[in-house]
């Protein structure tokens, strides 16, 4: 019998080459030709003095990227009126209930027994979730049609993932439409919703505090100065101190997932101070109480991107968990740093559009509440910006 720990194995081995080796050069022109895009539409409203949420442009922004990789075809939210609000809403709705769920873990089951066409007709937002599921489940449809072989998939640069995993050696179960399309649903929420709110988080700082824009805008003068027609790569933007300190400021206070992730040590025991923790004992450790340790982090829920410049505390990359570690670390980490990096290298280089905070402040923004993923206070408008 198959342990859960190979079949955990199994599962990830054809998507972990599509995010880290075989994706990087991939990614980066998408998330470029994506990136434009944003810079695009938001030139477009300068002086319109038309009120936009930040959170919906990079759930727009992130949905579209993740939409290529799940499915080669992206949403096209980046191009609707209002940057696919509907997507924003209804992520958000989601993780709204997933205390729910996880406590009444039958729900799940319960749910899966409802027909899909009832249940599209009495949940709010559901239309916009239904046009995602299609999207995917055409293109999963479609790809186990056409049955390419791994050496096909991997030839070409724009297979998707789900094109890795049809023509990976799983069993077929593992492998079947309905199966499949759930993980991509799963995909897209995960690619949109945490990435997304990092930018917004980090976006409201930056434009609160003149002096981190003005900061952050010299160190991209030279390295953005022919936008677009010249363009650094996204290990050139990893350079620059400063814009790495925001993001992993941001990625800090932001946390992901707020709650304790249960691990066990499968083969042997662990020694913390003085106990010894047997093994398969689970252990959990949260991001916020990492993140937020006054002994490692001074001031722990101010954002302060320069604590992580010069020679700071190395118990702060200790502490620092956003995509957790491990064999069970975040799939998307290199998507969600080369979007960030990108999305914060564009919208604040020198000669960008200038945007402004329309009515938002810090607690329209700042963690309040844990559904596993953190929210903001639930009446919060959003990240609000005018186009100047």
């Amino acid at each position: 019998m198959t342990n859960s720990h190979e079949l955990h194995r199994r599962r990830r081995k054809p998507l972990e080459p599509f995010f880290s080796r075989l994706g990087i050069d991939r990614m980066e022109g998408m998330i470029i030709e994506e990136v434009k895009l944003l810079a695009t539409r938001l030139k477009e409203m300068k002086g319109s003095k038309r009120v936009i949420r930040l959170d919906h442009v990079f759930s727009a922004f992130a949905g579209d990227g993740i939409g290529r990789i799940c499915c080669e075809t992206p949403p096209n939210m980046m191009n609707q009126a209002d940057f696919g609000a509907h997507w924003h809403d209804l992520i958000e709705r989601i993780v709204r209930q997933l205390l729910l769920f996880m406590q009444i873990p039958e729900l799940v089951t319960l749910a899966r027994m409802i027909p899909t066409d009832f249940l599209f007709r009495v949940y709010p937002g559901a239309a916009g979730f239904n046009s995602f599921r299609k999207l995917a489940l055409q293109h999963i449809v479609d790809s186990k049609h056409e049955n390419l072989s791994p050496e096909q998939v991997d030839e070409n640069a724009t297979s998707s993932i789900f094109r890795h995993i049809i023509s990976s050696d799983m069993p077929e179960s593992e492998r079947s439409i309905e199966r499949l399309s759930r993980e991509a649903m799963v995909l897209f929420g995960a690619g949109t919703a945490t990435t997304a709110r990092t930018m917004g988080f980090m976006s409201y700082y930056i434009l609160r505090n003149p002096h981190m824009r003005e900061r952050l805008g010299n160190e991209l003068k030279d390295i953005m100065a022919d936008y677009p027609k010249n363009l650094p790569r996204w290990s050139d933007l990893e350079k620059l101190p400063y814009l790495q300190a925001i993001i992993k400021e941001g990625l800090r206070l932001s946390f992901g997932v707020m709650r304790r992730l249960p691990r066990c040590s499968p083969d042997v025991a662990l020694k913390y101070k003085q106990w010894t923790i047997p093994k398969n004992t689970p252990v959990g450790m949260g991001a916020y109480m990492m993140h937020t340790d006054p002994e490692v982090y001074p001031e722990p829920f101010k954002f302060i991107p320069e604590r992580w410049l010069g020679n700071y505390d190395l118990k702060m990359n200790r502490n620092w968990v956003p995509f957790t570690r491990g064999s069970r670390n975040c799939l998307g980490i290199n998507l969600a740093y080369a979007e960030m990096n990108w999305a914060m290298a564009v919208i604040f280089r020198p000669n960008a559009a200038e945007l402004s905070l329309f009515e938002t402040d810090e607690s329209d923004i700042a963690q309040a509440v844990d559904f596993l993923m953190p929210l903001p206070k639930l009446d919060s408008r959003g990240t609000r910006v005018m186009v100047n």
